[in-house]
């Protein structure tokens, strides 16, 4: 049976793994932050399934777009013809 109190406990786990989660995504690339966001996001995952009732909105990931649109420009070089010429 899980009480408020357990349920209170498990929502602050979850905020902090969100905290820890974004604090890593910050440093640079590397085998080491690799390693560690494999396991914050295998906790959250745990957690938020075990728990789904629980699960909280973070603000920072909500903000986040889950697509973003890219634009390709056409390109101009069809037609067009490079002139070179000697540098001297």
């Amino acid at each position: 049976m899980i009480t408020e109190n357990t349920n209170e406990t498990l929502r602050q786990w979850i905020k902090l793994e969100h905290s820890r989660l974004h604090r890593v995504e910050e440093w640079p690339e590397s085998a080491n932050k690799d390693v560690v966001l494999a396991s914050v996001h295998a906790t959250l995952n745990r957690l938020e399934h075990a728990n789904g009732d629980l699960a909280i909105p973070c603000t920072v990931c909500a903000s986040r777009r889950v697509k973003s649109n890219v634009v390709e420009f056409p390109c101009r070089t069809r037609g067009l013809s490079l002139v070179t010429m000697p540098a001297a």
